[in-house]
């Protein structure tokens, strides 16, 4: 447990720092943070996770198909949060699921899942080979040396704006809800608010 304290302050400490993007390039911060990330989703297609948040709201987690402790919860919640966000799924939102077992995790076994859930267009099951997924969760600062050790904590970020934060992925659904609402209507720099 320490190990996760330690692991989700150095990532407080770091992520927001290294995706802010303080140049002029055409591909923004996180998407260049996320680049060269090859992955494989439910469907089998190849993909790369900067590709996938760049101009997105994403929520990012861990998991792990076969976890019966708090995956089933989290899944939940990000159920709901499929359903909150209806139309902007895809278009402005991504849930994006890394398996940390990746050897078990196939794409297939990542499509029955999906399916089982009731996943819709713009969320993702993301698997590779062992090298790529521990390069996309130490990327999130989520790294395991087990599956069940893996870490309970959503990324949730706005692409667009550089707003990123992190929540527990057990807190009440509602406070999840209203946290990644608020992210993903952050407006750009700019832009007025309501």
């Amino acid at each position: 447990m320490l190990r996760h304290v330690l692991l989700a302050t150095m990532l407080c400490a770091v992520l927001p720092a290294a995706i802010a993007g303080s140049d002029n390039s055409a591909q923004r911060g996180a998407a260049r943070y996320f680049a060269d990330l090859p992955l494989t989703d439910q469907n089998g297609q190849r993909v790369e996770l900067g590709a996938l948040i760049d101009g997105h709201t994403v929520v990012i987690q861990s998991f792990f198909s076969r976890c019966t402790a708090g995956c089933p919860t989290t899944m939940n919640t990000l159920k709901a949060l499929q359903t909150r966000f209806g139309a902007r799924m895809e278009r402005d939102v991504r849930l994006i699921s890394i398996s940390v077992d990746p050897q078990a995790d196939t794409p297939a076994v990542l499509h029955d899942y999906a399916a089982r859930l009731g996943a819709h267009a713009g969320w993702y099951f993301l698997t590779g080979d062992k090298h790529q997924v521990d390069a996309a969760l130490a990327r999130i600062g989520q790294t395991t040396d087990t599956p069940d050790d893996h870490m309970q904590l959503l990324i949730v970020g706005n692409e667009r704006t550089g707003l990123w934060k992190k929540v527990f992925a057990l807190d009440r659904p509602d406070a999840v809800m209203d946290l990644v609402r608020g992210v993903a209507d952050d407006a750009p720099p700019g832009v007025p608010t309501d």
